[in-house]
């Protein structure tokens, strides 16, 4: 009798228990359901910023990156293993197919009814044909190939070695993988500009410039089948549109093949740093950054409407010319146009312009022209001035600039009075 009722206790006991655990299942879905929705969010919210982390953290590394390469595009390796990777072959000639199409960027087509092998990336087509024995790049034989002349033992890596070089990249063939190195693209360096002209003067555009040449460094291979653009200040003035594989510079002109003045001022209007902006394949650019050179343009030139009189200082080793209508300050006098007569001694000396001893005239105003005597003049107008003395100025350009530019040439002799004083 006890043992039936210690049973009927336990029993009890049990029953309640399980009741309490289900008790209000509705209430405990919900409790689940909050459960499961608090760790979704707490799962997303960590996945949002985990994101935000690498985002950030990957800006970073670009930053430092871009900072330690000196805004130079890095070089990129990838290696493909040869077994069990697709290869066209034609006899002892073989060729994977993934380091062509993924390392390199291109296209790969083998009609096995021609022999004809073409493999294209942008504007480069190289067609290899196996029967005829015949390589064309771009519809241009290359009898220089190598491809069938090749020995046995290098057959099977000819034609990755040929598209590689042809294509701009570099690779390394072992038994058992091919690497493939797509060059990175360096600065171009060593820019520098030539003007050509009547009147050359380095860095510097003047009036009579009719075109500009220019080159700069870069490392051959990176920039195979991109381009090379010339800026003066930000004014886009020259293209060198055809970069090939071994291209270790790049030029440009801004001549159309009869160049005029008219049209180097309408295309270079306005001077600045001259920089090169160049491009690879992918239309990734870098632009030159160390000893750019600075393009001087100044298209004015001087004026002179009058020449009236001339002072003659003996003491000072000195003539003042008295003008009207002068332009800028500075711009140098061509002496060698200048003489003085003495009509007593009926001589005439022509000023010199020799280096150490000769003579150096500048606008001073634009009423004043200033020529300061060297002592092989000095010497030469001794005497000069006991009565009366004229100021000649001979026919042509009697002003230039800096620039190279000259002043209108005069058409006749101007002849003016001298006052001398000691």
């Amino acid at each position: 009798m006890k043992k039936m009722i210690c049973f009927i206790i336990t029993m009890a006991l049990l029953l309640s228990s399980i009741s309490v655990a289900y008790a209000k299942p509705g209430n405990t879905t919900a409790q689940n359901n909050k459960q499961k929705k608090t760790q979704q969010e707490t799962k997303q919210e960590t996945k949002q910023e985990t994101k935000q982390e690498t985002k950030q953290e990957s800006k970073k590394v670009t930053k430092q990156e871009t900072s330690k390469n000196n805004g130079k595009i890095k070089e990129k390796k990838q290696t493909f293993k040869i077994d069990g990777s697709p290869v066209i072959k034609y006899g002892k000639y073989k060729l994977p197919i993934s380091p062509i199409t993924k390392g390199m960027g291109a296209t790969v087509n083998f009609d096995k009814t021609t022999a004809v092998l073409t493999v294209t990336k942008d504007t480069t087509t190289i067609v290899i044909n196996f029967i005829e024995k015949t390589v064309t790049v771009n519809g241009v034989a290359d009898t220089t190939s190598g491809i069938f002349t090749a020995k046995n033992d290098k057959k099977p890596t000819v034609l990755i070695k040929y598209i590689a070089n042809k294509l701009g990249v570099r690779v390394t063939v072992d038994d058992d993988k091919v690497i493939v190195t797509v060059p990175g693209l360096d600065l171009p360096t060593g820019v520098t500009v030539t003007t050509v002209g009547p009147t050359v003067s380095a860095n510097t555009l003047n009036t009579e410039t009719l075109y500009v040449t220019a080159v700069a460094n870069i490392i051959a291979g990176q920039a195979t089948d991109g381009k090379a653009e010339l800026y003066v200040g930000t004014k886009l003035v020259a293209t060198d549109a055809e970069i090939t594989a071994t291209d270790s510079k790049v030029t440009f002109t801004t001549s159309d093949g009869t160049p005029t003045k008219e049209e180097l001022q309408t295309v270079i209007p306005t001077g600045g740093i001259v920089t090169v902006k160049l491009y690879n394949a992918k239309n990734e650019s870098v632009t030159s950054a160390v000893a750019n050179p600075t393009l001087v343009v100044d298209y004015t030139v001087p004026t002179i409407t009058g020449i009236t009189s001339a002072v003659y200082s003996a003491s000072g080793s000195a003539i003042s010319i008295n003008v009207t209508g002068a332009g800028e300050m500075n711009d140098k006098v061509d002496v060698t146009k200048i003489s003085l007569y003495d009509t007593t001694l009926n001589i005439t000396y022509q000023l010199t312009n020799l280096t150490g001893t000769g003579s150096i005239g500048v606008v001073s105003s634009n009423n004043i022209i200033t020529i300061q005597l060297g002592s092989a003049d000095v010497l030469g107008l001794t005497g000069f001035g006991s009565t009366t003395l004229y100021l000649n100025v001979a026919a042509g350009s009697l002003l230039s600039d800096a620039a190279g530019n000259t002043s209108s040439a005069s058409t006749s002799v101007q002849s003016v009075p001298v006052t001398k004083i000691n």
